[in-house]
């Protein structure tokens, strides 16, 4: 058994080093569901005042604040606000409370203005690039399917990053606190198989303390009929012949599809893969790093998120172990343990077609995917 070590360091502040003072803290990251929008990660810092301490560290508003796990950077923030809780005639008790926010929600407080991108496949960068804060987003060598180029339009920057995960349908994954897009046709690049999550820890086993499995909630995990609508196109749709034995679940979305063939297989890719509520599920699983035989395993995945294996038995069931991607985590830091809840749902919401499926594609006309 051990626990994770963790940092704290005002960056803006020649990096001082706050963490004696931390008596605890909570942040988020990602999203909870396949279909939820980024929202943006926030963090709540809980440190001891009576001396003084916040003004030590300098901690201001759009100070940056990184947190570190295992001397690596998770978390990089900037101070949103803080709330004082003095206690008058007792300063030794005197606590604050620094909320931090992530690259998301600086993102969705800088409008765009006209901007023309040159890139079709490849403009997370260009985004990236004219945020006020660069550098927190990125796409590497793995492009998108083709989007709109043009941002003709007065929105923020969040609202169209969130609108070429529609697009393309694929997910960020934090890499040190940086947001790093994994195009849908591209995700098994970030599967791992060295270690897995399980019931029972071991050298290769992050063993999960509470489980839940999630089947069939309408509009987020079980979705049968899609209508998507590309920017200054027709709104194409798609239902999924479940439909008939359940009723519609269904969902609209604003994507920037270049064609609408393109928004149309958005439509068919939406309602097929997401159109069997009893073969696909979505998890949510917590996990406390005293618990473990080693925190290496854990610590990675908070540092580098990885899609893994997960292994559980259902009651009266038999073990059933189902590849995972993580779409977002939070984590609550203690004096004597951390505990993380990792949002995962099963990869297979993200494949891009698979021939006599009968999730993912038969050749039929209502169960065919991409043309």
């Amino acid at each position: 058994m051990g626990k994770l070590d963790w940092s704290f360091k005002n960056q803006s502040a020649a990096s001082y080093d706050f963490t004696s003072s931390v008596q605890s803290f909570t942040y988020t990251q990602g999203r909870q569901n396949v279909l939820d929008n980024y929202g943006g990660g926030t963090c709540q810092i809980t440190m001891r005042n009576n001396a003084g301490q916040v003004a030590a560290a300098s901690l201001g508003y759009r100070q940056k604040v990184y947190l570190r796990c295992e001397s690596t950077i998770v978390f990089r923030g900037w101070v949103q606000g803080i709330d004082y809780v003095d206690t008058p005639g007792n300063a030794n008790d005197a606590t604050a409370v620094i909320t931090l926010v992530d690259a998301w929600v600086l993102a969705g407080q800088q409008i765009a203005q006209t901007e023309i991108l040159g890139q079709e496949t490849f403009q997370i960068d260009e985004i990236d690039a004219l945020l006020f804060n660069s550098g927190n987003f990125v796409q590497g060598v793995y492009p998108t399917s083709p989007v709109r180029g043009s941002l003709d339009y007065n929105s923020d920057y969040a609202s169209r990053l969130n609108q070429i995960v529609a697009s393309d349908r694929g997910a960020f994954f934090a890499l040190s606190g940086v947001y790093y897009y994994y195009p849908l046709a591209y995700m098994y690049a970030n599967n791992k198989n060295n270690y897995s999550f399980g019931r029972t820890p071991s050298g290769s086993v992050i063993a999960y303390e509470s489980f839940e499995r999630v089947q069939a909630i309408g509009n987020q995990t079980f979705v049968n009929s899609a209508q998507v609508t590309p920017e200054d196109l027709a709104t194409q749709s798609h239902t999924n012949s479940s439909a008939s034995t359940y009723g519609k679940s269904a969902i609209t979305v604003a994507t920037l599809n270049l064609t609408v063939d393109d928004g149309k297989n958005t439509a068919r890719w939406i309602a097929n893969s997401m159109g069997e509520f009893v073969d696909n599920q979505s998890f949510r699983i917590t996990v406390k790093d005293v618990s473990q035989t080693s925190v290496t395993d854990l610590a990675e995945m908070l540092q580098e998120t990885w899609n893994l294996l997960l292994t559980y038995i259902p009651p009266g069931g038999v073990e059933t172990s189902e590849r995972t991607l993580t779409e977002g985590v939070t984590v609550r830091g203690f004096i004597d343990r951390t505990e993380v809840d990792f949002y995962l749902s099963p990869l297979t919401y993200y494949n891009y077609f698979t021939l006599n499926d009968d999730v993912f594609g038969v050749l039929n006309e209502s169960r065919l995917g991409f043309n």
